[in-house]
């Protein structure tokens, strides 16, 4: 069975190593015996968003986000499209604000109702977050200078800071299968657990029968256990 994933803007959205995220994805679905094709489409390129069964965009700089923000307007129908029928869907860093009604006054996508406001001050810390969906507790590392106002569908509790992340205790945004966060790292390299999660939701899609495999990712698994240890005892 084959598994189509599209990397878009993989070129100039890429600002934390992000492809690492498509990378581990790609290794991981191969394990579950999957045919994994991995596309990758930047600006001025044909999408065709429909045809795949996961989309993921990184971060970039403020200037790379207005970019793609123009480029991304002509495919907003297919992308609230298979957000709606839930497809499963990954932004990260500030990529996620092009969903939001507005960024610091200017119109985005407005698939959802959030507003992203700029901050004078740039948040940077290590974090761990809680959420009833992930059997763990997710680690990682934001750099943002803005906040969202009115999410309506969080993704995260906010466990743990370095500093005030700068808008609430919560994080991210959990849509049906759009998972949308701050949280750069790759998330999903540093987080084993919420990357099988991701993993059971395209098998699903694809096929109703899918049952995960389990496979013991002894490396991963501990690499993620030694980020938390160090993180919690930091508090």
């Amino acid at each position: 069975m084959e598994i189509k994933l599209l990397h878009l803007y993989y070129d100039i959205m890429n600002l934390y190593g992000e492809y690492g995220n498509i990378k581990i994805l790609e290794k991981h679905l191969k394990d579950q015996g999957f045919k994994v094709v991995v596309d990758k489409k930047t600006i001025g390129e044909v999408k065709n968003i429909s045809k795949y069964d996961f989309v993921y965009i990184g971060s970039g700089t403020e200037r790379n986000l207005q970019v793609i923000l123009g480029d991304i307007e002509k495919e907003k129908e297919d992308l609230k499209k298979i957000i709606e029928e839930g497809k499963v869907v990954l932004l990260t860093g500030n990529s996620y604000e092009i969903l939001g009604k507005t960024i610091d006054n200017i119109p985005a996508l407005g698939i959802l109702d959030f507003e992203t406001k700029r901050l004078k001050n740039r948040i940077t810390s290590d974090i761990i977050c809680k959420s009833d969906i992930f059997e763990n507790k997710v680690v990682g590392f934001i750099n943002k200078s803005d906040y969202i106002k009115d999410n309506k569908y969080p993704l995260f509790k906010v466990d743990w800071s370095a500093a005030s992340i700068g808008d609430s205790e919560y994080e991210g945004i959990l849509y049906k299968n759009l998972f949308a966060t701050h949280i750069i790292g790759p998330i999903l390299v540093r987080n084993p657990h919420m990357l099988k999660n991701i993993i059971q939701r395209i098998g699903v899609n694809k096929d109703e029968n899918y049952v995960y495999k389990d496979i013991d990712y002894v490396h991963e698994q501990k690499g993620y256990e030694l980020v938390l240890r160090e993180l919690e005892n930091r508090e």
